[in-house]
């Protein structure tokens, strides 16, 4: 079993166990080994899906807001094009009147019935630019 050393009075192990203890430890190394690199590994793929995690969050956030401001005009524009429409539905009824269709005749194209004598009157622009241009 242990061999005696006269000099050192220590006793000396079997070689087998020194062997077996020195396999064990080695063992021992390369599990943690392993498991620090499969630690790192898991990390390194944990920060990866976050990663895209973040990134397609931020680009989705882009376009929302993109997408937000579009929604902004449109409603934008689909209300004034419902004005529009009030309006030439307005038009459209005062058009079918006969008055008003003879009022808008007599106003722009200076048509006049029998006997009647049509005078145009300059406007309020007109006149002050007449009245600046003889001051001068």
């Amino acid at each position: 079993m242990a061999k005696s050393n006269p000099q050192n009075k220590t006793t000396q192990l079997h070689p087998e166990f020194n062997q077996q203890q020195q396999r064990k430890i080695n063992y021992k190394k390369r599990q943690r080994k392993v498991a620090r690199n499969r630690l790192m590994l898991m990390f390194g793929v944990f920060f990866l899906i976050i990663g895209g995690l973040a990134f397609t969050y931020h680009e989705q956030r882009q376009v929302l807001e993109e997408k937000q401001k579009q929604s902004q005009a449109l409603t934008q524009e689909l209300k004034d094009q419902k004005e529009l429409k009030k309006d030439l539905e307005v038009e459209i009824k005062q058009l079918n009147d006969d008055d008003y269709i003879a009022q808008l005749a007599r106003e722009k194209l200076f048509l006049s019935e029998k006997g009647e004598v049509l005078f145009t009157l300059p406007k309020k622009d007109e006149k002050k630019q007449k009245n600046d241009e003889s001051s001068n």
